[in-house]
């Protein structure tokens, strides 16, 4: 089997990646499955230490809860389709890219350096802050003075306002 984020065979047309969207909290199942069935597969962990009373505990948790990511021939999609720990299979329209990403993830993984994921923000979409002093607001996000800022528009007087706000307290308009 090959190790998680490399091709299983280069060239190969019959075999692509895939994200499987798991059920809630089954991609540790999923990925057992997986295992079980010699599916080449990447489930990317992250380590989370915490504290019960004078007791530490480390958990190893899926950075992207709900999915993880299988090279798979029709058969094996199929297979996993099917499967009660997976709620949808997504295709990859660029496969070179998506492989590319994974070995990113993979690498970054291994430093240790990796907090958390955050929402993917666009410059130009609709973001709403969802924690601190500006909970609830709805704009847009910019590039300004090479930072990344959220713009509150006031239409009636076409003007904006710009704030300052961490990423990790925007998430996408709903």
């Amino acid at each position: 089997m090959t190790s998680p984020g490399q091709d299983a065979s280069p060239g190969s047309a019959e075999r692509y990646w895939v994200v499987l969207h798991t059920r809630p909290r089954c991609e540790k199942k999923a990925a057992a499955l997986c295992d079980r069935k010699g599916i080449v597969r990447d489930l990317p962990l992250i380590e989370r230490s915490r504290r019960y009373g004078k007791r530490l505990r480390t958990f190893h948790n899926p950075l992207f809860p709900g999915y993880l990511f299988a090279h798979v021939d029709d058969g094996e999609r199929t297979f996993l389709r099917q499967n009660q720990y997976i709620a949808n299979v997504l295709g990859i329209v660029n496969q070179e890219t998506f492989a590319f990403q994974v070995r990113q993830i993979r690498k970054a993984l291994e430093s240790r350096q990796v907090l958390e994921v955050l929402p993917y923000l666009e410059v130009g979409k609709p973001v709403k802050i969802l924690y601190g002093p500006f909970k609830g607001l709805d704009g847009v996000i910019t590039r300004i003075k090479g930072k990344n800022r959220f713009v509150l528009n006031v239409e009636a007087i076409q003007q904006s306002l710009v704030i300052e706000v961490p990423a990790e307290n925007l998430g996408p308009a709903s």
